[in-house]
């Protein structure tokens, strides 16, 4: 079999049908951009794996997803990120590709990416996506608020607080806040407050809407960010979609998938 290039999609995971629709819109525009690259793609959350497998859904780890390529031909692979920060699960990744890539009989070429908070040019690009994304005119004195998971890695938790300083860099009325982590969401409204801010977006910084962001963030229950913001007066716009359902921040994603495959000398149409 003649050798093929591959991109391989690395996402934390959901047991949310729904959030996952988004993974299928992401894998054909990279199918557009990218013809004749077989594209896969890998859940790295050993917990999400075993509960799908348990609805009867397969979904392979990092290293079983990069056996497969490699057993269909697949001689060059860029294995994309889309981890938000550089954490523990971000680290069990990596890991894996370097196991894969050390053992022996092993015959494809493979380049791992960063996620996107790693790279303050990818960020910048992110942030700027989203502000393109929001319903609506942005006032002055309003805020864009991103809803992230959150870190207790220590090395995630710091490339958490440098996207969250450039937040206000690329806009000062952009904020990230975390669902684990600080600034939570009682700060977050504190902070509002005390800035006299009238209205939000609420924004999930996931690859996906999945249930966190309907659940913990957007949702009418008694503990989402979205309750605590309007009971403090605050008028709330929810967008609820992922930022795999942003052509913009797509766009990072693939851009990232480009420049990987050149460094394994892939063959590719852009």
């Amino acid at each position: 079999m003649s050798g093929r290039a591959g991109i391989l999609f690395a996402v934390p995971g959901t047991t949310c049908p729904e959030a996952r629709n988004a993974f299928e819109r992401m894998g054909q525009a990279a199918a557009t951009r990218f013809p004749g690259i077989v594209v896969c793609w890998t859940f790295t959350s050993s917990a999400i794996r075993r509960k799908l497998a348990a609805q009867g859904v397969e979904v392979k780890a990092p290293g079983e997803a990069l056996l497969a390529m490699q057993a269909d031909g697949v001689t060059q692979a860029a294995v994309v990120s889309l981890h938000m920060t550089d954490g523990m699960e971000f680290g069990e990744l990596a890991e894996a590709v370097a196991t894969f890539v050390r053992q022996p009989g092993s015959r494809m070429t493979v380049a791992l990416g960063n996620p996107l908070m790693v790279s303050e040019a990818d960020w910048s690009r992110v942030l700027q996506a989203v502000l393109s994304e929001l319903p609506g005119t942005l006032a002055q004195q309003d805020r864009v608020i991103l809803v992230a998971h959150g870190s207790i890695d220590p090395q995630g938790e710091k490339t958490l607080k440098l996207a969250a300083g450039r937040c206000c860099r690329v806009d000062p009325r952009l904020t990230l806040g975390m669902i684990l982590g600080s600034p939570g969401r009682d700060a977050v409204v504190r902070d509002c407050l005390a800035a006299g801010v009238k209205k939000v977006w609420l924004v999930p910084c996931f690859v996906a809407a999945g249930y966190s962001a309907k659940d913990e963030i957007a949702g009418p229950g008694e503990q989402t960010w979205a309750t605590a913001l309007t009971q403090a007066g605050i008028e709330v716009v929810s967008v609820v979609k992922g930022l795999g359902d942003m052509p913009g921040v797509v766009s990072v994603w693939l851009d990232q998938a480009e420049g990987l495959l050149a460094r394994t000398d892939a063959p590719f149409y852009s």
